[in-house]
Parts: structure tokens; sequence; C-alpha cells
């Protein structure tokens, strides 16, 4: 059992209308969750119910072995980090780093000890007698978190914390959240819907498609081991080319190529799935090798993205080999081993190629 349990939550604003559908979730002490999903897929309503700022209409939500349902949000113990800071804006550094333990009555001097510690950890030592406007986007956030951290909850819960910073701060506070949480080990659950953020601080990610949970793993099987189209496509930078194919006596149709099957499979139409990266413009063993038409070419400095065409439907190579612009076709070169197969029905994974098939 886990140290958070969402054991099969729904939550509906109109019974025909719901946000989370029957959801259940395992969360390991200690460990750094991150919530995953394009925006309305309920990823922030769930943070909020586990946090008790929103009510659930069906199921359980236990923190350590307690049931805490109808418990107020200040009765959990835990410590929320908002997109927007949330500090006061007339209080100092100082102040609102020590506001919650002041109203706990934690005496004076045990609030002085926590507030040097948390600003010497978070390296805001020489803003606590600055007020939130006279800060930067990211001293704030560390200001956010060290309001949370303070209270030495027993979890946190970031809400996309990182959102109004720009790219360069959100990397550097990226790598702060994920040190910070390696040294002081509370159970963090973070949600976002940028995907760097979550293959970056994640022990395991869950990715959320319309209320429902469509994958839970690791950064590494959630990349290599993608379960529906879904999750292919949103996991990935750029995201994982997907081509319509059509199966006939047992191949499958990719371009002018034709890979054989090593299974039988009954429908005459189905998805393959290739990263950008494991399209060579060298040629390979084993790889299904065709000519394209290029549509356009971005230079990205060390690398480059190709954008091109399989028979009218778009894919993108990612490549190290500089190529000129004004080029029109290029050789393609697919490596056999890492297509991915989805059903055309249900887009879930399948498995078509067996490790002993003749290729």
């Amino acid at each position: 059992m886990g140290y958070i349990e969402i054991e099969k939550v729904s939550k509906w604003y109109k019974k025909d209308h719901l946000i989370i559908k029957d959801l259940s979730l395992s969360v390991d002490k200690g460990e750094f969750l991150v919530i995953v999903g394009p925006s309305g897929c309920g990823k922030s309503t769930l943070l909020r119910m586990i946090a008790g700022l929103e009510e659930i209409n069906s199921g359980v939500i236990k923190i350590g072995d307690k049931v805490v349902n109808d418990l107020s949000p200040a009765d959990r113990d835990i410590a929320m980090v908002f997109q927007n800071y949330a500090l006061y804006p007339h209080m100092n550094v100082y102040k609102n780093l020590s506001y919650g333990l002041k109203n706990r009555k934690v005496p004076k001097d045990i609030i002085e000890k926590k507030v040097k510690e948390i600003s010497k950890l978070l390296q805001i030592e020489e803003l606590l007698e600055r007020k939130p406007s006279e800060l930067s986007g990211g001293q704030r956030q560390r200001v956010a978190m060290g309001r949370a951290i303070i209270r030495e909850p027993k979890a946190f819960l970031f809400d996309e914390p990182l959102s109004n910073l720009d790219a360069k701060l959100r990397h550097q506070m990226r790598v702060e959240i994920r040190k910070l949480h390696d040294k002081l080990g509370i159970t963090s659950i973070y949600v976002t819907h940028d995907q760097v953020e979550a293959m970056t601080l994640a022990d395991r990610i869950v990715i959320l498609n319309n209320g429902k949970v469509e994958q839970v793993g690791t950064p590494y099987d959630i990349y290599k081991n993608p379960k529906s189209i879904f999750v292919a496509k949103f996991m990935g930078t750029p995201p994982m080319n997907i081509i319509k194919s059509i199966v006939k006596d047992q191949k499958i149709k990719i371009g002018d190529s034709f890979l054989p099957l090593c299974v039988d499979i009954d429908d005459n139409e189905l998805y393959l799935g290739v990263r950008a990266e494991d399209i060579s413009l060298k040629p390979l063993q084993e790889a299904i090798e065709m000519e394209v038409a290029v549509d356009m070419i971005e230079h990205l400095g060390g690398e480059s993205l190709i954008y091109a065409k399989i028979e009218e439907q778009q894919i993108v190579i990612k490549s190290e080999i500089f190529i000129n612009k004004d080029i029109e076709k290029i050789q393609l070169y697919i490596d056999q081993s890492k297509i991915y197969f989805f059903d055309k029905k249900s887009g879930k994974s399948i498995s078509l190629l067996s490790p002993n098939c003749n290729m």
C-alpha cells in the first residue's frame, strides 16, 4: 500500500460530465510523482482533491493510513505550491516564511531558526527584508517553496509551479526542485502539462487523458514502451511519428516498402509508430529504406528536424547531419527493431514482431 492512496475517485460538476473517472492511484512514501496531460484532462482537479480544495463525488483518498475525505485542507498536513506563488504582498519574505508557524503558536526562537535554515537552503538569505513586488519570478517561487518546506508537511503538492517563468529559469528551477526533493525526501506530487518537466523530475509519471489514467511508469518506460498512440504522441519532442499503414498478405506497407509480420493479423489497417531519432539518413542493417519528399528543414544548431511525407502523411526526422534547406528529396532508413504498432480501433499498443522472426 502506498503512502497516498486514491481509490476509485470520481469528480463531476454535472452528472453527465465526469472530470475524473473512477481513478485509482498509489504514491509511495518519499516518491516524486509527476501527473502530466493536456489542458482539461483533470490533473489540477485531482491535485486539488488530494489537498481538500475540491470535494470528491465518490471514492476514497488516504494519506498515511487515514481517510481524509472529510478533513479540511488544514488538517491534512500537506503543503501546496501554486503557479501564481500566492504570497502575501504586504509582508516581507521573512514574514511570508514564518506566517504559518506563527499561526501555530510556534516559539519565536524556533521560527527564527527554521527561517534561517530554509532561507539558506533556498539561497534567499539576502531577500528576507524584501516584499514580493521587489522579487523576480524565480525568487518568488523559491519563497513559495520555502513557505511549504518550513512546515515539514507529510507531502508537497505542486500545481504547475514553473508555468510563469521563462525557459532558462524553468530549467534552473527544475534542477533545484529535484535537488531539494533528493535532500528532503518528502512525498511529492507535481502537476504539469510540460513533458520535459515530467521526464526530468519524476520517479514515476502518470499520464492523464480525459480524466482517466492512460499509463503509469518510470520516464524511461513511458518513453520506450508507450501503451497507446496518445502516450506515444504526447511524450517526446518531436512527438512520435504515427503512420496509417495497410496490411496485405501478412506484410505491412510503409511507403513503397513492405515489412513482413511474424504473427497473423485480421485487420487490414493499423498504425505504425517510429521516433524521429530512430529514422536515419545513413544506411542501417535490418532497415526499411525509402525515398521521401522534403517539406521543410529546421536547423537547431547541433541537430536538424526534417519534415517529410510518406504517402501524404507527414513525418519528422531528427538528425545530426547537416542538410541543405533546398533539398527536395531524401533517402531514409527506418530501424525495424524500433518500430511500434498500434491497433486501428483502440489506439492501444500491440506486438507484431517476434524476436525469432526472420526479417
